[in-house]
């Protein structure tokens, strides 16, 4: 028998050897450390005893409690490797295996600032040790803070793929550029393609789209048109072929800008190539809004354009139309002119019978419209007939613009003929539809009365943004008594009324108990007074010099707390100086007048001046409480 020969503890949890160049495996199963006896003899049932005594002696030093079932299990599943003969001689090195090389034969270099701000990883994610994200996992980290609107994070993950040494992709550039592009960041979405450049990654059309939107929705004007000019030259030197989103998204950028010819010139560009869609006549109508002086005629132009080209109108159109005759001007545009050049389908007509229609194939007018030219001309109304029929040659050159000014919607065959044609073509009117003819509309109660059963027969159901535009047209024209009246249809269709409602009504308010009526409504709804309400109120009572409702809201506001706006303390701080210059201006009254405007003020200017050092105390106090809470 061999002597024995001990071992010193195990550290480790596996136990690494070889017999005859097969690697061998102990697993040390207990967390405490056992001193090994190991015999290089033939084992037998009493060496395993003797193995498993030197354990059990080893478990007393650390005081532990072993169970003598578990130790036995654990000495027999052993036995098996130490039955094994273990080579006792030192494997030789071999200079071309991986590992044989020690580290510590070459000496640590320092590393220089930029390397070690590239060994920093980002504070926003934290890898665990010897885990990175796969190219799926970056995409998704991208995309979630794009959607919480923190585009440095997501700029933050190109970083932090240099740092794990993966390659970007083109997709991943196409979110970075595209999410940038939304928010009008043009600086960097060209600095992101410039990067896409330098690594040798082909750019994809998606790209090139959101290049353009960034330019679109970018506020510098001049940056945008630089830009804009030197990627239709890239383009062009490139020989890269545009679509249809390209030519759309192009005529949108220019038309943000305003420059509506050259937006016109793209899309003549794009009829050359045979791209011409419903999409680019939409981008072409943003185009003509942004003219708000000669909008309407190229509006005119594009409508009559879509007809010949036989492509049919949807909502989009038919809302941005009506945006146009709401925001634009015809410009120069005559009676008797044609709309599209070389098409005589296009020139206006005039007709003694025919309803005024410029939508209609071909734009027609009637001769009440043309006549109507010359009494806004002459401001007189021509009561011979033999004048009318001189003066009507001379008439079609007059501008349509005098018309215009009066009733937008009698050009166009009025709300009327707009709703049937829509239905005809199999285009469903939608809330912004009918918000834009609302405020279309002639200002008289019995327009908007029969405006609300045009509502009915189309099965519409407003909702409370609707009614309050028309409770506010109602209380701007000192209806407000219609106004109120607005509420009903509140009722009818199950609607709550918000604040703005309330806002539109205190336009209305130009009476003391109108106005308290109204601050009662809202505090028994449950809504908080807003200065935007006080606001129109005070307007109101300082227009029409009423001190008692002047003071009413001024106590009205100390009585609930509310912090003045800066718009209500000019307002009173103007009423002051007006009412000043009034008891100064004795050749405007007569006396018993000027006597009752002086009282009204002293009495006014006391009041005053002890509200507004009781405000200024206020927000002294606020200020306090502001500067020992954040210092």
């Amino acid at each position: 028998m061999f002597p024995l020969k001990r071992y010193g503890f195990l550290h480790i949890k596996n136990l690494i050897g070889y017999t005859h160049n097969r690697y061998e495996y102990m697993k040390q199963v207990k967390p405490y450390l056992y001193i090994l006896n190991t015999c290089h003899v033939n084992y037998t049932k009493d060496n395993e005893r003797h193995l498993c005594t030197a354990l059990r002696s080893n478990k007393d030093r650390y005081n532990r409690k072993y169970d003598s079932n578990i130790q036995s299990k654990v000495c027999s599943s052993h036995i098996s490797i130490y039955k094994k003969r273990f080579c006792t001689e030192v494997q030789p090195k071999d200079s071309n295996k991986f590992g044989d090389l020690s580290y510590e034969k070459y000496e640590r270099v320092p590393m220089d600032e930029a390397e070690e701000k590239e060994e920093k990883i980002s504070d926003y994610v934290k890898i665990p040790k010897g885990q990175k994200y796969t190219y799926s996992e970056y995409c998704h980290l991208i995309k979630f803070h794009i959607n919480n609107k923190n585009l440095q994070l997501a700029l933050n993950v190109l970083d932090l793929m240099k740092e794990n040494g993966e390659r970007p992709s083109r997709y991943i550039y196409k979110l970075l550029i595209s999410a940038h592009a939304m928010q009008g960041d043009m600086k960097q979405c060209f600095a992101l393609f410039r990067s896409m450049k330098q690594k040798g990654i082909i750019s994809s059309p998606n790209v090139y789209t959101s290049l353009i939107n960034a330019c679109a929705e970018t506020t510098d004007t001049s940056k945008a048109l630089e830009r804009l000019t030197y990627l239709r030259e890239y383009f062009h030197s490139r020989q890269i072929e545009l679509n249809k989103f390209h030519y759309t998204t192009l005529i949108k950028a220019y038309s943000r800008h305003k420059q509506v010819l050259t937006a016109f010139e793209v899309a003549d560009e794009a009829k050359d190539k045979g791209i011409f869609t419903s999409a680019t006549f939409a981008a072409l109508f943003h185009a003509a809004i942004a003219d708000r002086e000669s909008g309407l005629k190229y509006a005119l132009i594009l409508w009559h354009k879509m007809r010949m080209s036989q492509i049919k109108p949807n909502i989009q159109h038919y809302n941005l139309l009506l945006r146009a005759i709401r925001d634009t001007q015809f410009g120069d545009l005559k009676v008797n002119d044609i709309l599209i050049p070389g098409a005589m389908k296009t020139q206006i007509q005039v007709n003694e019978v025919a309803r005024p229609d410029l939508l209609s194939s071909p734009p027609v007018l009637n001769t009440s419209v043309v006549s109507a030219l010359k009494y806004y001309k002459t401001d007189t109304p021509d009561t011979d007939d033999s004048c009318k029929t001189d003066d009507k040659y001379a008439l079609l050159s007059e501008n349509l613009n005098k018309i215009l000014s009066e009733n937008r919607l009698i050009l166009f065959g009025g709300v009327d003929k707009i709703l049937k044609q829509m239905k005809d073509e199999g285009v469903k009117p939608n809330v912004k539809t009918f918000t834009i003819l609302l405020e279309l509309l002639s200002p008289t109660v019995e327009a908007e009365k029969c405006f609300l059963k045009n509502l009915q027969e189309n099965h519409f159901i407003p909702d409370p943004t609707f009614l309050n535009i028309l409770i506010k047209r109602r209380s701007l024209r000192r209806k407000y008594e219609d106004a109120k009246a607005v509420l009903n249809e509140f009722q009818i269709h199950h609607l709550m009324p918000n604040i703005q409602t309330f806002e539109a009504l205190a336009y209305g308010c130009t009476r003391q108990r109108d106005g308290i009526e109204l601050l009662e409504q809202i505090n028994a709804i449950g809504y908080a007074t807003d200065n935007v309400v006080l606001e129109k109120l005070l307007y109101n009572a300082c227009y029409y010099k009423n001190f008692g409702y002047v003071s009413y809201l001024m106590n009205y506001i100390l009585k609930h707390q509310i912090a003045p706006s800066k718009k209500i303390l000019e307002i009173l701080e103007k009423f002051d100086g007006l009412l000043l210059e009034l008891t100064t201006d004795e050749d405007q009254y007569r006396y018993r007048t000027m006597n009752k405007i002086r009282k009204d003020y002293n009495k006014f200017k006391i009041s005053y001046e002890n509200w507004k050092e009781v405000i200024q105390k206020e927000q002294d106090v606020t200020k306090k409480r502001y500067n020992k809470f954040f210092h």
